[in-house]
């Protein structure tokens, strides 16, 4: 009978041992690890309080609602310490009933701050791209229209500086005279867009295809004089006026580098040099972006 009693008060007291463990352990999680690790080397050699152990965690086990509290602690690390998770009511269910705390409100996740949508949790802040670097021709030559900025961009030129389709090299060995955009006409004293490059050239100095293509037209012209167009990839073309000499004719075929004429002072000039044109579609492009 004595022996009956004994064991029944320590399975009443490894019952409540338990209990009281489990509320310490979600109030005080750093604190009970010591306490832990001590009672589970005297627990682990007695089989009855063995059998408590295990008889206790079953039914808590059995219990759907306690079984869910204790995952999401355990998926959470540890319950939250401070008077904002627990109270005295809780504590006194745990021990009543071996129940697991849940924090005021709900359950963990609706105390937690959600990420941005549109920045995935764990994911760095955006950043912006670094912006392109513009090529020291093209910065040069917006440089030079700031002058001429009430002027405006005339509707058929672009300022772009758009990748060519293909091989090309300069029409002559000489150095710009005058530029493309915006500037005081030589003769007529007023600013004009000049929608071409101007080379210094010498009569007589042999103008190369800027690339290869085929002849559109050979013909005169008063502002031009004497002029070649040529046809490129990708419905590009390629203007040459003021020529002393034409070696082509139209439809046929050049190469990049080839000769087609000769440098001159025809048309509405005054001096020798080359006037080059680089346009798609009717716009005029700047050929210094490709030629500097």
């Amino acid at each position: 009978m004595r022996t009956a009693e004994a064991k029944n008060l320590k399975l009443l007291f490894a019952a409540g041992l338990f209990v009281l463990l489990t509320a310490a352990k979600l109030l005080f999680p750093e604190a009970t690890a010591p306490a832990r690790e001590a009672l589970r080397g005297a627990i682990s050699s007695d089989a009855d309080y063995m059998a408590v152990f295990r008889a206790v965690g079953d039914g808590l086990a059995a219990d759907e609602e306690v079984a869910a509290a204790f995952l999401r602690l355990a998926g959470r690390g540890g319950a939250p310490e401070g008077p904002e998770y627990y109270d005295a009511e809780a504590v006194s269910v745990i021990r009543e009933r071996g129940e697991a705390l849940l924090p005021k409100g709900g359950s963990a996740e609706e105390g937690a701050e959600a990420p941005p949508e549109d920045s995935p949790a764990g994911s760095p802040e955006p950043t912006q791209a670094p912006p392109e670097e513009v090529p020291p021709a093209v910065a040069a030559f917006l440089e030079a229209q700031e002058p001429f900025a009430e002027y405006g961009v005339p509707a058929n030129v672009s300022y772009a500086y758009p990748e060519l389709p293909f091989e090309y090299v300069s029409p002559v060995d000489d150095m710009t005279s005058s530029g493309f955009g915006y500037r005081m006409h030589p003769l007529r004293d007023e600013v004009l867009f000049h929608y071409g490059t101007d080379f210094a050239a010498w009569t007589g100095e042999p103008i190369h295809a800027f690339a290869s293509g085929t002849v559109g037209m050979v013909g005169w012209d008063t502002g031009y004089g004497n002029y070649i167009i040529v046809m490129h990839p990708g419905g590009w073309r390629t203007l040459y006026a003021h020529c002393s000499e034409v070696y082509v004719t139209g439809g046929d075929s050049v190469e990049m580098g080839e000769t087609i004429g000769l440098v001159g002072a025809t048309g509405n000039v005054t001096g020798p040099h080359l006037h080059l044109e680089l346009t798609l579609d009717g716009v005029y492009y700047n050929p210094e972006f490709y030629l500097s």
